[in-house]
């Protein structure tokens, strides 16, 4: 049994959708790659660029060499609310130049985190160059998977039905044993979404309405434009714990190390339905399809850094994080599919025992979860920086880091669900990118005001479904600062496009395309106290 769930579930990957964006084993790599920087609300105000600045519990994420520049210990701890909103258009059937959108739905979500809190412990060394070293331990969101999106719109090409069609036909040629096996417990195909289709009736083999005919080959007697729905709703989030060192040496040289706890906790629920004309009598109204999906992981990874002062005025900064290792991933996923009937009778030609009156509503589910084990290594992540300081007035900082996406890879720790493809499907869709941080702090009296622009470039080799899914963010706040205690205001706002393929078809016209137009609002505080 758990090689027929691995596999079913390996064959999931082109209706589940793991986000707005990943719809694959492969998208899912790059949902848990491709994260932000982290960070206190000051520097989330500055657009996330620290490897150059320290001082900051953040540093302990982005260049523990930065921790070197604390003269006291210090703790802190951060709140935050995401305001996400979207608009999706959803484009069916035939397409016309320019494509015309079916319809366009606004949706949102809200929710309340705790994006951070940190430790950190001062000791004064005095020993030859070396001035102090620092201890620290901290946590850093740097995922958030709070979204919802709904499309809606008549498809007059193709319907979820002919999906299922595609996925069951095989090359068994009037075999009659080979259906209905597949279907049946412990069938090749029985934890599969066709399955719960085959057994709402539908669709069913070619015997039905051909006598002999071919039963590895199906076909449904519905062909009626149905009206598609589906409302998508994702939650959890992407965090790190980390246990970092940091020393100073001459007010010159800044030099630190991380060790990394990463863990991931993601969820999604999608209603997807199809209805269908209610006036006409004696038919198929519309079906339903339910489903759950969640995925938890661990993993570890280590970060180094350097940080020079050449002069008073700049500071040069270096980093370099290892891959993250996700030792433990494992997969979840439930589903339920319902029909709804007015008084149509079924006809099997072959097997008239077969022959039923479908009235109201049937419903098929799995009778188990599906359950994958595996694990993840993440690319490695190069930053560099620097931060100018405008005498005491103020500060000018910024960075790149560059990650190749395409360097992640999953490995299978069940029976029977092989990786390879996937990992091949990696390093065929996604490139090296070179993500570009920059921000400004201008200093009066106890006041800080702050200013900055993250770009994180598109990850695809090529353009996906036409759309670029790069993503500006820009952000500002504020700050007061004392001797004994500090508060810091953030607020971020990113906007980015994506886009998301209900099912895929190959033989029955072009695919369904939702294209999303995302922004997030992130506004977070930061207080902390001199210890």
């Amino acid at each position: 049994m758990k090689k027929i769930i691995s596999l079913a579930l390996s064959g999931f990957g082109a209706f589940i959708s793991i986000s707005s964006v990943a719809q694959t084993y492969a998208e899912e790599a790059l949902l848990f790659s491709r994260i932000s920087p982290g960070g206190s609300a000051r520097v989330q105000a500055m657009g996330g660029s620290q490897v150059a600045l320290g001082g900051d519990y953040s540093s302990a994420f982005s260049n523990p060499a930065g921790l070197g520049f604390f003269n006291r210990s210090e703790a802190t701890f951060s709140m935050g609310m995401n305001f996400y909103n979207s608009s999706s258009s959803y484009f069916t059937g035939p397409q016309q130049s320019p494509p015309v959108p079916e319809s366009t739905t606004n949706d949102s979500k809200s929710n309340f985190n705790i994006p951070g809190f940190s430790v950190v412990f001062h000791n004064d060394k005095n020993s030859g160059k070396l001035v102090s070293g620092n201890f620290a331990l901290s946590f850093s969101r740097t995922n958030n998977f709070n979204q919802n999106f709904t499309y809606h719109g008549y498809n007059q090409d193709n319907s979820l039905i002919d999906y299922f069609i595609e996925q069951s036909n095989g090359d068994h040629p009037h075999d009659p044993n080979y259906y209905p096996s597949q279907f049946q417990q412990d069938g090749a195909a029985y934890y599969t979404l066709p399955a719960l289709g085959y057994q709402n009736y539908l669709f069913g083999p070619m015997s039905e309405i051909a006598k002999g005919g071919d039963s590895s080959q199906y076909h449904t007697y519905f062909s009626k434009v149905p009206l598609q729905y589906e409302q998508v709703q994702t939650s959890g989030a992407q965090n790190q714990f980390n246990i970092s060192y940091g020393l100073n040496f001459n007010d010159f040289f800044y030099l630190g190390a991380t060790v990394g706890f990463p863990s991931f906790n993601y969820h999604s629920k999608k209603t997807y339905s199809e209805t269908f004309d209610p006036n006409a009598p004696n038919t198929l109204l519309g079906f339903d399809l339910a489903e759950d999906y969640s995925i938890k992981g661990s993993g570890i990874n280590t970060t180094i850094g350097a940080i020079i002062k050449p002069k008073d005025f700049i500071q040069l900064g270096l980093s370099i994080a290892t891959p993250t290792y996700f030792y433990s991933v494992a997969d979840n996923y439930s589903a339920t599919l319902t029909s709804t009937w007015d008084n149509y009778s079924y006809v099997d030609i072959t097997y008239p025992s077969n022959n039923r009156l479908l009235n109201g509503s049937f419903s098929s589910t799995f009778d188990q979860e599906l359950i994958a084990n595996y694990t993840l290594t993440t690319p490695w992540r190069f930053k560099a920086g620097a931060t100018v300081f405008i005498q005491k007035h103020g500060l000018i900082t910024a960075e790149i880091e560059q990650v190749n996406y395409g360097k992640s890879s999953l490995s299978s720790q069940t029976d029977g669900l092989d990786f390879s493809s996937d990992n091949e499907e990696i390093k065929s869709t996604f490139k090296s990118v070179t993500n570009i941080r920059i921000g400004g702090e201008y200093r009066f009296s106890k006041f800080r005001a702050r200013l900055g622009y993250c770009y994180m470039p598109d990850p695809y080799v090529t353009i996906r479904n036409n759309t670029n899914n790069s993503i500006n963010s820009y952000s500002a706040g504020f700050g007061y600062r004392t001797g004994k205690f500090f508060a810091d205001l953030g607020v971020i706002y990113s906007q980015w496009n994506s886009s998301y393929n209900p099912y895929t078809v190959y033989y029955h016209g072009q695919n369904p395309v939702v294209k999303l137009q995302n922004s997030n609002t992130n506004v977070m505080i930061t207080v902390g106290i001199n210890l």
